[in-house]
């Protein structure tokens, strides 16, 4: 389960941003995951829970998950593509059969952090 590890880091990069910032708490964080980026959002947010018995900085943050679908392109036919969670993805141009270049969706990352 590499989202315990993903959560350790998230809580570093708190951390970090809390004593830069001079913050006495971080209020709420959100992140952007795509849904091809291997993150199990509910198994991150699971290990992010368990971190806040350990990790003060954390004890009553909020955690907002934001899931952005897969967008690509075909630079071929010049056209856009977008497929949501529980579609089949499939990478090739419906026109030419080019394979899709990947705009978004294998992104993890934090967008927001609000603190006091």
């Amino acid at each position: 389960m590499h989202e315990g590890s993903i959560a350790e880091s998230i809580v570093d990069i708190l951390k970090e941003t809390k004593k830069s910032n001079n913050l006495s708490k971080i209020t709420k964080v959100t992140l952007k995951i795509g849904i091809m980026s291997g993150v199990m959002v509910d198994a991150l947010l699971f290990a992010l829970d368990a971190l806040r018995e350990e990790e003060a900085i954390i004890k009553n943050t909020e955690f907002e998950i934001i899931e952005s679908n897969v967008k690509a392109y075909c630079i071929l036919c010049n056209k856009n593509f977008e497929f949501q969670k529980n579609e089949e993805i499939v990478l090739l141009c419906d026109e030419c059969n080019m394979p899709l270049e990947i705009k978004e969706g294998k992104e993890m990352e934090i967008i927001d952090i609000e603190g006091e």
